[in-house]
């Protein structure tokens, strides 16, 4: 009779402090399904999303545009965007310059001389022997005016160098827009950073509070003696790791942070600039940013075929471009190379006008002439044979080049194809695996109430209810980065591409 009474004492302890910790974590011991809905309800706090098919079903007014927002101030602000603009200009000069070459030169000259000399010559009389002396003072002045044309008629090197030059434009123009998809992605990757640091944090610190109030219940079990010290020692070892986690994540939180806001920074105008001012995003990125739309779709990408986009991406992938243009700059360097054995042809109109008051016969020369001119190298003391050689050992360089470039672009396109579908997949069991470990940790903490289960139980299901609530939060973020990536892949990331991801994002 004792041990029974006993038996129901301990039951109703059990039931009364399972009762309080509930109370405090606000599950307030109502049924499964209560739990379950408490459950949605932090998942839905932290995690939305929804996607391309259905991105302007939303009224504008809960479009937040921060996405657009940060890509156009970056746009304006980015040191390196900026610097792949000046680096194009200065690029795009190269074809003026090689095409001046093949054009006429002319030439004019001016030439304005006083003279004020005087000549003494001592002639010695042959016969006699008898040194004569002679003078003569030279004054006056000297004018000569005279205008040249010269116009290459055969040079194949500068038309060599021509072509080169149209290569290296292009390439310029390929390595601005190159600089110009990875600010998309980068905009992209910093504003999901935030996102996912955001997320962390706030999970962590549920977490935190959640053990800090099972600690403190742990404690209070032990003095009245229905918990033991294991119990409790362990539950401050969570707690402590969870303290430890919480500041971890406030700290990757302003990393992500300082990482969005140095897209939008001012550049410098100089180098005794001290002072780097930030542009209004540093007031906005400490406001809450847009989140994610629920019930994302997740579609496959199109084609649905790794090879179909292998294909495709390695006529459109920017690395692999930029590695043929610079074989083609390469192969061009190597036929102006050769062409300097060849003879050059010019030829040339020159019109002179002087006038010379000095001298022992002033004259006056007014007029045109006509000639050409034609060059043959002989011999360069090797010069141009070493030059032929160094400029085919750099084409094969850039053969190979292009080589690596296609075994590396094939690589990474088959790789992001399948993290995009496989991504699709781990979003879908992770969301399905938050759900159940929200409704697992409210059937462990029912367990305690009735004392099938311990509190390390509690313990291990709430770790793993916020794990599968963080992964499933970073998923999301990684299926659209990897969409992205696979589109810079191609070479088909544009604008319009992060117009439509920012049309996913709707305000807090």
């Amino acid at each position: 009779m004792n041990l029974a009474t006993e038996k129901q004492n301990r039951m109703h302890h059990t039931r009364k402090s399972t009762l309080a910790m509930q109370q405090c974590m606000g599950i307030l011991c109502e049924p499964l399904n209560a739990a379950r809905r408490c459950a949605s309800m932090s998942l839905k706090t932290t995690l939305r999303v929804s996607f391309l098919a259905s991105l302007f079903a939303l009224p504008l007014s809960v479009h937040a545009k921060d996405l657009l927002r940060i890509y156009e101030l970056a746009s304006k602000n980015d040191a390196n965007l900026r610097a792949a603009a000046f680096a194009r200009d200065a690029a795009l000069e190269a074809a003026p310059q090689a095409k001046a070459l093949l054009l006429p030169q002319i030439a004019a000259g001016y030439d304005y001389v006083v003279n004020d000399s005087e000549i003494e010559i001592t002639y010695t009389e042959p016969t006699t022997g008898t040194a004569i002396p002679y003078s003569r003072k030279n004054d006056g002045s000297d004018k000569s005016l005279s205008i040249t044309l010269k116009q290459p008629l055969f040079d194949l090197e500068s038309w060599n160098r021509l072509k080169q030059a149209n290569e290296q434009v292009a390439l310029a123009e390929l390595s601005y827009k190159t600089a110009q998809q990875a600010l998309l992605l980068k905009v992209a990757e910093a504003y999901f950073g935030v996102l996912g640091a955001r997320d962390l944090l706030r999970s962590a610190r549920t977490e935190k509070q959640a053990l800090s109030q099972q600690l403190e219940l742990a404690k209070q079990n032990l003095e009245v003696g229905i918990s033991s010290v294991t119990d409790t020692e362990e539950v401050q070892a969570r707690y402590d790791l969870s303290v430890a986690s919480a500041l971890e994540a406030e700290q990757a939180l302003a990393a992500a942070t300082e990482a969005l806001e140095e897209l939008s920074r001012e550049p410098l105008l100089n180098l005794e600039e001290r002072a780097v001012q930030v542009v209004p995003l540093s007031e906005a990125a400490k406001q809450p940013l847009a989140a994610l739309r629920e019930d994302l779709p997740l579609p496959s990408p199109k084609p649905a075929s790794a090879q179909a986009w292998v294909t495709q991406g390695l006529l459109g992938n920017l690395d692999v471009l930029a590695a043929k243009l610079n074989f083609n700059v390469a192969s061009y360097a190597v036929k102006a190379a050769q062409s300097r054995h060849l003879p050059t042809l010019s030829g040339s109109v020159n019109y002179a006008d002087s006038t010379s008051e000095s001298g022992t016969l002033p004259y006056t020369l007014s007029g045109p002439s006509y000639g050409l001119r034609l060059s043959l190298p002989l011999f360069a003391g090797g010069a141009t044979q070493s030059g032929v050689r160094q400029a085919v050992a750099t084409r094969e360089q850039k053969l190979a080049e292009v080589d690596a470039a296609r075994r590396l672009a094939e690589r990474q396109l088959r790789s992001t194809y399948q993290g995009v579908v496989t991504g699709s997949a781990k979003v879908k069991a992770l969301k399905a695996a938050a759900t159940s470990s929200g409704s697992a940790l409210v059937a462990v903490e029912t367990g305690l109430e009735i004392g099938t289960r311990t509190a390390i139980d509690v313990l291990n299901s709430r770790q793993q209810r916020y794990a599968a609530e963080r992964n499933y939060a970073q998923s999301r973020y990684d299926y659209l980065l990897s969409l992205l990536r696979l589109k810079a892949l191609s070479g088909q990331l544009v604008l319009r591409d992060l117009k439509e991801v920012d049309g996913l994002l709707v305000g807090d």
